[in-house]
């Protein structure tokens, strides 16, 4: 009978590590690695592939479309500011109807703050 020893005894582990399994795990890790490399690269070459396919001519219908008329943006944003500002400054500065059949107007500023400190503000009940 094989006589066991302890490792107490001995101050270390006595067993083998056993290299087999460690080396087909980086083996399997290696072939994953490069299998998915391979599928990165045909993939890039299939893209690229497509992409020059679908570059090289208009769809059938492209002749019968109209030009593109210009951008659906705003062509001078300084003048359009300008205008809201005037807009805005008008509304603040001048008296104007809001809704004429009912009555509603709307004040300049400076007037309706001396409004609200002759008559207050408005307190619940």
């Amino acid at each position: 009978m094989a006589e066991k020893h302890n490792a107490r005894e001995k101050g270390y582990e006595d067993y083998h590590l056993k290299i087999g399994p460690i080396l087909a795990a980086t083996a399997g890790i290696i072939a994953v690695a490069i299998l998915s490399f391979i599928a990165m690269w045909a993939m890039f070459l299939g893209l690229e592939q497509a992409v020059i396919y679908m570059t090289d001519d208009p769809p059938p219908m492209a002749a019968h479309q109209k030009p593109y008329q210009g951008p659906l943006i705003q062509t001078v944003p300084s003048a359009e500011l300008t205008q809201v500002r005037a807009e805005t400054n008008r509304t603040l500065t001048e008296y104007g109807w809001i809704d004429r059949d009912a009555g509603v107007v709307h004040l300049p500023i400076e007037r309706a703050i001396d409004l609200v400190l002759e008559r207050g503000f408005p307190v619940r009940e």
